[in-house]
């Protein structure tokens, strides 16, 4: 091949990678628009709601057992409802929702203490805490036994957030729940046709720990269609597995009893003094 060959060929190959770049963020821009967007729209304005009465009602809900890590958190009170759609406490363009976070907190009275010793338990301490952003001061020092050792003061106050976001490359939405309890991080795929109502509202009923059905059933739609079709393939095999078995013995029977009824039947009747005649016989010779 010629090197202008060789140019071309390249030439064709950039340009058709350059169509196909082009066709696939237009049909990701689609999808966004037709899909995602009105969902989005509609998700923002259910969770808007939902905040202003909770923060107008001023309903706090009472946490008994938030953290097994840090039972000194005591009883905590879930307040101060949020809502924006630019994840720093304001709103984006509503024709171009990205993210909607709606935020509060479960506080509690006053701070608690303890004590970590050793360098890599109180790094990992302040990294934990940190990512969780618990408001905390520490005070490091060398313990009468030579051991590094830090006290934490902890403030009793977790910051929750539960977050819609777009994931724009793959046309879905996810769910992000960050501290609802136990520190935990939880994270949920949906393709935008299930972000409705009833599903909003699972998550407002979990969001106000009235049930945990939403996190308990946490199966997503693809796995139910494949557990579904699961179990019709296996009705389907159990229904042949049957009619085999059925076909079986109707064979089994027509071998036993159809053919010696045929054969009494073509002997007129003397089938049986025919049949045992050559066993008298042979004990007449004996």
């Amino acid at each position: 091949m010629g090197v202008l060959d060789q140019l071309r060929n390249e030439a064709s190959n950039k340009q058709e990678s350059e169509f196909a770049a082009a066709t696939t963020r237009q049909q990701l821009e689609n999808d966004y628009q037709t899909q995602i967007l009105p969902r989005m729209q509609k998700t923002y304005l259910f969770l808007k709601e939902i905040v202003e009465h909770l923060s107008y009602l001023e309903k706090a809900v009472e946490i008994k057992d938030y953290c097994q890590r840090y039972p000194q958190m005591g009883c905590l009170s879930q307040t101060d409802y949020k809502i924006n759609t630019d994840g720093y406490g304001g709103l984006a363009d509503f024709n171009r929702i990205m993210q909607i976070n709606v935020t509060f907190s479960c506080v509690g009275r006053g701070e608690f203490s303890y004590e970590v010793e050793g360098k890599t338990r109180i790094e990992q301490e302040i990294a934990f805490l940190n990512s969780k952003n618990v408001p905390l001061k520490w005070n490091q020092f060398i313990s009468g036994r030579g051991v590094e050792t830090a006290t934490f003061n902890i403030t009793r106050k977790v910051p929750v957030r539960f977050r819609f976001e777009v994931d724009y490359n793959n046309s879905k939405i996810k769910l992000l729940i960050h501290n609802h309890e136990n520190f935990n991080v939880y994270k949920k795929t949906f393709e935008p046709d299930e972000i409705n109502e009833p599903l909003l509202d699972e998550v407002i009923r979990f969001m106000l720990r009235q049930d945990s059905d939403f996190i308990r059933l946490d199966i997503t739609s693809q796995d139910k269609l494949r557990i579904q079709k699961k179990a019709e393939e296996e009705q389907r095999q159990l229904a042949k597995w049957l009619e085999e078995i059925k076909i079986e013995e109707a064979h089994k029977k027509e071998k036993q009893e159809g053919k010696p009824v045929k054969l009494v039947e073509k002997l007129g009747g003397l089938g049986e003094s025919v049949l045992f005649k050559p066993i008298k016989l042979l004990k007449k010779k004996k």
